[in-house]
């Protein structure tokens, strides 16, 4: 069920049209659709989670990998969801959320 899921989405972002400098708002909202379904924009509202440092429990490691995953996975969906050009301006940006913040200061007043 979960393969046939994750197939169903890969094909419909493989259908998006990359984002290209315009149009944003339109290209965010799809975006979010498509982030919410695969679980992970809960990166740009979860601050980072720590790691436990030396006294690290089980459930702390767990909990700070998933969100590492998690981020890598959305900043990844999102440099995929790019034209070329503005993917190798934001493919260093080091987090989810500042890539969001990065195009949202960019690209929404553009579009208003």
């Amino acid at each position: 069920m979960v393969a046939a899921a994750m197939k169903h989405m890969t094909l419909n972002f493989a259908n998006l049209d990359k984002f290209e400098g315009v149009d944003f708002r339109r290209w965010q909202k799809k975006m979010y659709f498509l982030l919410s379904s695969m679980s992970v924009v809960y990166v740009l509202t979860t601050h980072i989670l720590e790691d436990g440092g030396d006294d690290a429990t089980v459930e702390q490691i767990r909990k700070r990998a998933k969100w590492d995953n998690d981020d890598y996975v959305y900043r990844g969906l999102i440099l995929k969801g790019m034209s070329d050009p503005l993917f190798d301006i934001y493919q260093n940006v080091e987090s989810g959320k500042e890539l969001s913040d990065s195009l949202e200061a960019k690209y929404m007043a553009d579009d208003a």
